[in-house]
């Protein structure tokens, strides 16, 4: 399923349109049908009282529309319009005359900053809200009369459908534009536009529904969109007759006298995720503390010391040629030793490679280390790391994870994913996906070491010509579904990265009978 921009909305809303013939009045009541369908399977309609708050666009006439549905349905509807209806055309302007008609009570908000209104109306006396204020063209923050209506709407705690986005929400970036509704649903059309799924978006809008109102398949699927819903590839089978050799040889790289079990959640998490042979490398003055953590895994101790440094670089080489795959950096340590062991080590690793953890801080600024291998890499980076990467604030990073995430793969020629809630993979082609599994109890310590060796273990078991990216997507959602399932048994606030790591024999058992049954993870609706 594509993700679509605001302009990219447009632009198929134009060609449905005039390629198709498709009326905007036939999308506009099949959009308010299917808001509409939403409320009666939610709330139910007949004999309900229902404020429909509108603006003075296309999402205007939505609302109206369903204003006029819902009246039919037995629904006592009040129609507050907050738009100046001389602004109002096309099919909008006709739904308003239409409605106009019926005995409906229809309210005109003044067009004061702090309209009278607002403090007369009782908004806590309806029983759902509908809001169809501003649609996807909305562009400016949000202040005056709109933002005290906002407010009002907000503070009744009555429950609020948003049609398309929640008023107030950014369709690309998820942004609040100053305040936002606060919807217990949302109804979006034609396809998810970026804010509905990016956050604090997405955590505004509520439960998200879609239809398609009558789009053709072949418009929704536009090649030019570029960002799809990340539904992964299937896992390679495994060779009933194989052995350890052939279901993954894995290196991991990583360690210190602070970050000891970070490279031992990477080796576990390979070695649960189907990784036949796991080979830790880090500083032997930590394996006596280490090795009870992973003792499935064969440990290489490297030097004396508390870190891994350069006089480590040949021998790891050498050892990276017999890998299916790398991981470097889970723990790996900032020291100038391990820095520069890194750097070398991205550069003339043969083998398949994740980079992770302190090994992104070797790599930030140094594209041409990753740029000029020959051999599929993957980075796992966090907005602070990706930050570090791009030269960039982590603001920015938070309020362009698309747009980062893209310009970060082609900058460094690699596959990766911005970590974070609904992570964004993406690849050096300009592929683009946004992971849908996960939850905010993942943020804690080690997962992220989870996730560095589970892409270890799939890159290692994808075949070579095979695109990095395919691996990767395949971890971000299964590490996201085993943080889901662990979610389910403990709760959010008590997960930890071993919980996340118990779980993924269970989430790579299931996930493909999951996705054929519910390809969005519970996080898309289609009606």
């Amino acid at each position: 399923m594509k993700v679509g921009t605001s302009q990219d909305i447009r632009r198929l809303d134009l060609s449905v349109i005039t390629d198709y013939g498709v009326p905007q009045a036939v999308l506009m009541e099949n959009a308010a049908i299917a808001a509409r369908d939403v409320i009666q399977e939610r709330w139910s309609i007949r004999n309900r009282d229902i404020l429909v708050v509108c603006g003075s666009g296309n999402n205007a006439g939505d609302g109206f529309a369903l204003a006029r549905l819902l009246y039919a349905r037995g629904a006592a509807v009040t129609v507050l319009l907050a738009g100046d209806t001389e602004k109002l055309k096309g099919a909008s302007a006709d739904n308003y005359h239409i409605l106009r008609q019926l005995p409906l009570e229809i309210i005109i908000l003044e067009s004061y900053t702090h309209p009278p209104l607002l403090d007369r109306l009782n908004f806590s006396s309806y029983q759902l809200i509908v809001d169809a204020l501003f649609g996807t063209g909305l562009s400016r923050k949000l202040d005056g009369r709109m933002a005290h209506l906002i407010t009002r709407i907000n503070a009744s705690e009555v429950p609020v459908l948003s049609v398309d986005i929640p008023s107030g929400i950014n369709a690309d970036t998820g942004e609040l534009m100053g305040t936002a509704i606060r919807a217990e649903s949302t109804i979006s059309f034609a396809l998810p536009k970026r804010g509905n799924l990016l956050y604090p978006g997405c955590a505004m809008g509520g439960k998200l529904y879609l239809s398609e109102i009558s789009f053709p398949p072949e418009a929704i699927e536009d090649e030019a969109i570029l960002l799809s819903v990340n539904i992964p590839p299937p896992l390679p089978p495994r060779n009933p007759a194989g052995h350890k050799g052939n279901f993954g040889k894995i290196l991991i790289i990583g360690g210190s006298s602070r970050y000891r079990g970070a490279p031992a959640l990477a080796g576990g998490a390979a070695l649960k995720s189907g990784a036949g042979y796991v080979r830790l490398a880090m500083p032997g003055e930590l394996v006596p503390q280490v090795v009870y953590m992973l003792s499935e895994a064969v440990f290489l101790p490297q030097g004396e010391g508390s870190s891994i440094g350069v006089e480590q670089l040949s021998e790891l080489l050498e050892q990276a040629v017999n890998a299916d795959a790398v991981v470097i950096g889970p723990g790996l340590s900032t020291e100038p030793e391990s820095i520069q062991f890194a750097r070398e080590f991205i550069a003339l690793a043969e083998a398949s490679l994740v980079i992770d953890g302190d090994a992104l801080s070797a790599l930030a600024g140094r594209e041409e280390l990753t740029r000029e291998r020959k051999y599929p890499t993957c980075i796992t980076p966090h907005s602070g790391e990706m930050a570090r990467l791009l030269g960039s604030s982590v603001s920015e990073i938070e309020t362009r994870r698309i747009e980062t995430a893209q310009e970060a793969a082609d900058r460094y020629g690699v596959a990766l994913v911005l970590k974070g809630a609904h992570s964004i993979i993406a690849g050096p082609d300009g592929s683009l996906w946004i992971n849908l599994t996960g939850n905010s109890g993942m943020g804690t310590a080690g997962s992220g070491d989870v996730l560095a060796g589970l892409s270890g273990a799939l890159l290692g078991r994808f075949h070579h010509d095979s695109p990095a990216t395919e691996a990767l997507r395949l971890a971000v959602h299964l590490h996201g579904l085993a943080g889901d399932l662990a979610s389910a048994k403990h709760g959010e606030e008590g997960i930890t990265a071993t919980d996340i790591l118990r779980h993924l024999p269970r989430a790579i058992a299931e996930y493909q009978m999951r996705i054929e049954s519910d390809p969005f993870s519970g996080r898309i609706t289609r009606i």
